[in-house]
């Protein structure tokens, strides 16, 4: 059956803005809940969840927090990872979790939680916590080489999970705007947002796209210990850090030792790797390049993902110099290959006919980002998932109808309409509906093969006329999920 006998594409035009849309940038800026989707997987599996306090984490912090804003240097900061912290911090953990070397699962930490939590305080409160090694996992990555992850026990992610939120605490009194990972009020939405409108008010006609080489197994410890100490001058917790350092890692029953990097996969890791580049790229940018600029100049950045926008092309060449020299100084490089100084100029694009050149593209948090001009004559900076976002989530989905096509349609499609919302949610915004409804497509597309396979009566059963009548194949159709962005 052909395409058109399928379901009809609308228009982004007519596409209806749902899905709980903030009115402002901050309440937008909180992260959609994770039983949608895991949405940051969807941008890179690399990402581990965001430290994130809900509202009773932050209130048992606010006196950190205003001790951090009037307080140049703090000390003893390690007292608020107590017992009731570390109960908050269990709670938040995903109970599906895969365990890490003791074997030990949430369900069987839990059981016994009130003295595992009790023993767990009284040894970190005594120095005889010990962090254990890390059960080291490999992902496949979509340029076909694998990524590595680090797996820790439950009770060493209770302990980073509190300690992120402590270390929080102190420095997003800190950290600068154009900083947006994993802090409170911020998301990868908020970082396009402010990207795009920057560049859309001062017209930026040059984009300094970078990529940093292993960035999580590059941090310097002693440059890493030098950040922390800078602000939180703690003995405690600088001796926790170095048991986390120096854990090792476990991988074929083999343990090693390493000398640098940070164990990615923990719930410290995020926040650790923002204090590093904040001191080691935001500050150095916005303190020192950006006052040398002859025009606009702006950096945005979540995690170790970061772009660089200027109004004048010298400006970009010198950050492209300076800016490697800059993190080589702190023990990180640059992957050449996927690191370009593009022409983004909407001028491009004026005169009679087809321009001679073209206005380069590049891709952020996800996002291809594109000119166009309008009928109207104004050029729009526009956005739709990058090819490399959907390809991964269609393997991603034809993957799991493999394995798992012998499951009831119902729940067949319980589970598709899960994860194609979470998609939904994380890439709906303006004119994206049509990238986001082939998306859909294919998925009902590879649901049906899978569906013509379980036997020789459901491929007789399985054309789309009969399929688009059964209530059990109807998939969330895709949506403006935000708006403001």
């Amino acid at each position: 059956m052909s395409s058109g006998s399928e379901e009809g594409i609308p228009s982004d035009r007519h596409a209806s803005v749902g899905g709980g849309s903030a009115s402002n940038t901050r309440d937008a800026g909180q992260c959609p809940r994770r039983e949608v989707a895991e949405q940051i997987s969807l941008l890179d599996e690399s990402y581990t969840a965001a430290p994130e306090a809900d509202r009773t984490v932050s209130t048992k912090l606010a006196e950190l927090v205003a001790r951090a804003r009037k307080e140049t240097r703090l000390t003893n900061v390690v007292q608020y990872v107590d017992e009731e912290l570390l109960r908050l911090a269990f709670q938040s953990l995903r109970k599906q979790a895969a365990p890490g070397v003791d074997g030990l699962s949430y369900e069987e930490y839990a059981a016994g939680l009130d003295e595992n939590l009790w023993d767990l305080y009284r040894r970190l409160k005594s120095g005889r916590y010990r962090a254990p090694v890390i059960r080291r996992v490999y992902i496949p990555k979509a340029n076909g080489k694998r990524r590595a992850l680090g797996l820790t026990t439950i009770e060493d992610r209770v302990v980073q999970k509190a300690v992120a939120w402590v270390l929080s605490a102190v420095f997003d009194q800190d950290f600068l705007d154009c900083s947006h990972g994993f802090r409170p009020n911020r998301s990868p939405h908020t970082a396009l947002h402010r990207l795009r409108e920057g560049m859309m008010q001062h017209w930026a006609r040059y984009v300094v796209e970078v990529d940093v080489v292993n960035y999580f197994g590059a941090v310097s410890w002693a440059w890493l210990r030098k950040f922390v100490r800078h602000r939180v001058n703690d003995g405690g917790l600088i001796r926790l850090l170095n048991k986390w350092l120096k854990a090792g890692v476990m991988e074929n029953g083999v343990v090693s030792l390493t000398t640098e990097g940070v164990p990615q996969g923990g719930p410290v890791s995020p926040v650790l790797s923002n204090i590093y580049l904040h001191y080691a790229l935001d500050l150095w940018f916005e303190r020192r390049f950006k006052k040398t600029c002859r025009g606009y100049a702006e950096l945005t950045r979540f995690a170790d993902d970061f772009v660089a926008t200027f109004r004048h092309r010298a400006d970009a060449v010198r950050f492209r110099q300076e800016m490697e020299e800059r993190l080589a100084a702190f023990g990180l490089q640059i992957a050449p290959e996927k690191t370009a100084l593009l022409r983004f100029d909407g001028t491009l694009l004026f005169g009679e006919g087809r321009p001679a050149i073209k206005p380069a593209t590049f891709t952020f948090l996800g996002f291809t980002h594109y000119l166009r001009k309008s009928r109207s004559g104004p050029v729009n900076i526009e956005r739709k998932p990058s090819v490399k976002a959907r390809e991964r989530f269609i393997r991603k989905v034809g993957t799991w109808l493999k394995a798992n096509k012998h499951l009831n349609v119902w729940e067949q499609q319980e589970h598709l309409a899960k994860a194609l919302n979470g998609y939904i949610q994380y890439f709906g915004l303006r004119l994206c509906c049509t990238s986001l409804y082939g998306v859909r497509q294919r998925v009902r597309q590879l649901w049906r093969k899978a569906l013509m396979r379980r036997s020789q009566r459901a491929h007789r059963h399985c054309d789309w006329t009969s399929l688009n009548t059964k209530a059990w194949f109807q998939l969330p159709t895709p949506r403006v999920t935000h708006a403001w962005v």
